[in-house]
């Protein structure tokens, strides 16, 4: 008799958090700091990504925004947990350090590129499997994706924004470059990009010509910032620009394809 009841009990339970719509809370033993990595194996035609949450996440938390940021040739095919001191979010703390109330206010996937070449297509797939994750089911923004990169991931972040503009609120292409021709691609893209002045890997017109481009194409919001006496390694000093982050959380992708003016880095906290 115990046993029935006992049983009784257990499927009453598994009906109740059926009907009230039950979500497995994540581990905040896990959750340090905003912390959290998650190496996620990606399908046959994706990326595998490192996956960091903002500080406080939990399936409660409500939509959040995504940043996706494309590494340069140093890394490719390197373990991917090398990353974990390379990607925005590492470099970002460097601004937050003395300031308690602040967090990142963003889901970060880096994913590692297994050849020297990103290919648009492939990051779009991997997007997707973030999107569709059924384990852990992120709560993501998709009127707030944004996709950045540095040098090679710079490259990677105009070709794939050429190809897939619709499916980003803006981009941060840093010391990369584009085809100025396929410009017109990036009209209705939020577009901030950023070039060392003294850059002997990528020179500066490789960004230059793309950003005049998208001017003479009376592109409303593009910005070039030209990093004075910067060479080719400016990824530290772009990625800990609180500036910058509250430029991103600003963008917001429309149906009519305009942009939201609200957002802010150093105060945002997941929304409750």
């Amino acid at each position: 008799m115990k046993i029935f009841i006992r049983f009784l009990l257990i499927i009453i339970l598994i009906i109740s958090l059926g009907i009230l719509g039950y979500r497995a809370v994540y581990d905040f033993n896990l959750i340090r700091n905003g912390d959290t990595f998650i190496v996620q194996k990606s399908t046959p035609d994706g990326y595998d990504f490192l996956l960091r949450i903002p500080r406080g996440y939990n399936d409660y938390s409500g939509k959040q925004p995504l940043l996706i940021y494309l590494h340069g040739a140093g890394e490719s095919g390197k373990d991917i947990n090398t990353l974990k001191n390379k990607d925005p979010y590492f470099f970002s703390q460097k601004t937050l350090k003395n300031q308690e109330t602040a967090c990142f206010p963003f889901i970060c996937v880096t994913p590692v590129c297994d050849t020297k070449r990103w290919e648009p297509y492939r990051v779009i797939t991997m997007l997707d499997q973030v999107l569709s994750e059924t384990k852990y089911r992120f709560q993501i923004d998709q009127s707030r994706i944004y996709l950045t990169g540095y040098s090679m991931g710079g490259f990677g972040t105009f070709e794939t924004a050429m190809e897939y503009s619709e499916r980003f609120a803006a981009i941060v292409p840093v010391a990369g470059g584009g085809e100025p021709d396929r410009a017109i691609k990036l009209r209705h893209l939020a577009t901030w990009v950023f070039h060392g002045d003294n850059d002997q890997t990528v020179p500066l017109p490789s960004s230059e010509l793309v950003v005049k481009t998208m001017q003479k194409l009376n592109h409303s919001n593009v910005r070039l910032t030209i990093i004075k006496d910067g060479g080719h390694g400016i990824a530290e000093n772009v990625y800990s620009r609180s500036e910058l982050y509250s430029w991103l959380l600003r963008q917001k992708l429309f149906d009519d394809r305009t942009r939201s003016n609200s957002g802010d880095f150093i105060n945002s906290r997941p929304s409750r």
